[in-house]
C-alpha cells in the first residue's frame, strides 16, 4: 500500500524548478566524482541534500530549509526497498531528473 501510494506521488510530482535542477546537477557530478564505486546510502542522499543547500543559503536559514525539501522531493529514496547502487548509478539518475 505504502509503495502505491509513493509511486502515485511521484507521478504526480511537478519538474524541478531551474535553481533545483542546477542543484540535482551539482549533486550528481559530485556522486559521480568522489568515491563513485561506493554504495549509495539514504543518509548520503538527506547529507548532500542538507549541505548543499546550507553551502547556497546559509546554514539554518529559511531558504536553505526549503531548499533542502524541495531537492529530497526529487531525489529518490534508497531506503525503502534497500538497494545496491553505486554513487555514480544514483548521481546518473540525479542528472537525468535535472534534464526532466
Amino acid at each position: 500500500m505504502r509503495d502505491g501510494i509513493r509511486a502515485t506521488q511521484a507521478l504526480h510530482r511537478p519538474a524541478p524548478d531551474v535553481r533545483t535542477r542546477r542543484l540535482l546537477t551539482e549533486i550528481g557530478h559530485t556522486l559521480r566524482t568522489v568515491n563513485p564505486g561506493q554504495t549509495m546510502r539514504e543518509v548520503t542522499r538527506l547529507a548532500h541534500a542538507g549541505r548543499t543547500a546550507a553551502r547556497r543559503y546559509g546554514l539554518g536559514t529559511p531558504q536553505a530549509a526549503a531548499t533542502t525539501g524541495r531537492l529530497l522531493r526529487h531525489m529518490p529514496r534508497l531506503d525503502s526497498p534497500p538497494t545496491d547502487i553505486t554513487r555514480a548509478e544514483y548521481g546518473m539518475r540525479l542528472l537525468a531528473q535535472a534534464r526532466v
